[in-house]
């Protein structure tokens, strides 16, 4: 199999893009990148497993993969949706998934929502999560159909040039300039004056219908694949209050902090670590160790 190969898929009109690394008769896994990120979030990690047959998606709305029509939301049961579309023209009727941020929580969900598809699960500093109570709930749903309303006045910024599109990412968020360059490589597109992102604007608006606490809490009841959550010392935080609660419920969640950033799968000087843990997780390496920084400290939260 050719390592970073473009793969492109027909799922109910649409297009789903991707990039496929490692062996076609190796155990095959689902790659899903984080919000605004692109299936290049695995250029760094993927060629570390060579052993499985890993395929990147590009969500839709981003990177290569076709937008929305107008007026269609975005939110995770549709990028559900849309993976097993995609796994039925594989062919793969059972499969693993390594997810990073919002594909960690979509991978966490799906794992509950169809356990007898899914085989191991890997969660990099992302799991899924529960934002608020009913009233908030309606808050949002409300502020997803006004922005969708509104969504023709939305025009993402242009920039003169690629560098300048990674420089914005690494002052926006804590990633290093490589790693931002390796998504802007992916996520841009020419416009007249210079680049700008080839993802769908619309991705930024409010997600309506999210589940509810206590439907997150029966899909980790359900939950039967063996799954790694892999959190980052200097990572994110929006969905770490639920891990308590996760863990009452979901029967089999292994949780190890690594040092690093929130992308810290695609940072160089971080990859080979999450890689460890990885390959130790899924029996890649007879003689791998369990990783030294052991299960991370969870505060006592409840949720309503």
């Amino acid at each position: 199999m050719p390592q970073g190969e473009e793969r492109r898929f027909e799922i109910t009109g649409r297009t789903l893009a991707g990039r496929s690394w490692g062996t076609p008769t190796g155990e095959p896994f689902f790659c899903l990148h984080g919000w605004l990120d692109n299936a290049a979030s695995f250029n760094v990690l993927a060629p570390k497993l060579p052993e499985l047959n890993l395929l990147a998606l590009d969500f839709a709305g981003h990177g290569y993969s076709d937008h929305h029509p107008p007026g269609y939301h975005y939110f995770p049961l549709g990028y559900m949706q849309d993976l097993l579309a995609a796994a039925e023209v594989l062919g793969w009727h059972t499969f693993g998934l390594i997810g990073h941020s919002m594909g960690a929580a979509i991978a966490s969900e799906l794992a509950g929502l169809f356990p007898e598809r899914i085989t191991q699960v890997v969660l990099i500093d992302g799991m899924v999560h529960h934002q608020g109570g009913p009233a908030e709930s309606n808050d949002r749903n409300r502020e997803a159909i006004e922005q969708m309303l509104q969504a023709h006045e939305k025009q993402p910024p242009v920039y003169p040039d690629v560098a300048s599109m990674a420089q914005r990412v690494t002052t926006a968020t804590d990633q290093s300039f490589q790693a931002a360059s390796e998504l802007v490589a992916r996520g841009h597109k020419e416009v007249a004056g210079g680049v700008t992102w080839r993802s769908d604007p619309r991705i930024r608006f409010a997600t309506p219908l999210r589940v509810s606490s206590r439907q997150i809490d029966a899909l980790m009841a359900a939950t039967t694949a063996p799954s790694l959550l892999l959190t980052a010392s200097r990572g994110d935080r929006w969905y770490r209050d639920g891990v308590q609660r996760r863990t009452l419920h979901h029967p089999n969640l292994e949780i190890i902090e690594l040092d690093g950033p929130h992308h810290l799968h695609l940072e160089v000087d971080h990859a080979d670590a999450v890689a460890l843990e990885i390959r130790r997780f899924l029996g890649l390496d007879a003689k791998a160790t369990a990783g030294t920084t052991g299960t991370i400290a969870l505060p006592t939260v409840s949720e309503g």
